[in-house]
């Protein structure tokens, strides 16, 4: 048995009952039977808490040990934890910055921290940044 894997088994359980618990006040649907907005984040949860479910009997079925760490996972857990905290520090600052540089900022330093060539890392930087301002303002008419 894993205590790792029942962590995260339950940790699955109880991020996805913090997601189903509002979703379930959601209106279901309307009388034409279109699905309404609590309709996917319900059967999403669903899914995730039973696929934890049967993820936490498996590990308590079989005794192999799980999340055995080998040496490149160990070198590569400080850029993974950077990685998460860039993130989190990109989706704080994009109330206070543009989306538009502050997005080429965080690609280029993503870049930087996974050891890409500058010439790589400016050229896939701008046209990320590009790319996913037509996609989200033109296509998906999001105001960013």
């Amino acid at each position: 048995m894993s205590k790792a894997g029942l962590l995260l088994s339950g940790a699955c359980v109880a991020i996805a009952l913090v997601f189903l618990v509002p979703a379930l006040g959601f209106p279901g649907g309307s009388g034409d039977g279109s699905p309404g907005p609590g309709y996917f984040p319900i059967i999403v949860c669903t899914i995730i808490i039973i696929l934890s479910i049967v993820l936490a009997v498996m590990y308590i079925r079989h005794k192999e040990k799980y999340f055995q760490t080998n040496e490149t996972e160990r070198t590569n857990l400080p850029v993974l934890l950077i990685t998460g905290g860039a993130v989190i520090l990109y989706t704080i600052m994009f109330m206070f910055l543009p989306f538009i540089p502050l997005t080429i900022i965080f690609m280029v330093f993503l870049n930087w921290l996974y050891k890409r060539s500058w010439i790589f890392n400016g050229i896939f930087s701008v046209l990320f940044t590009v790319i996913s301002y037509i996609i989200f303002s033109k296509f998906l008419h999001v105001m960013l």
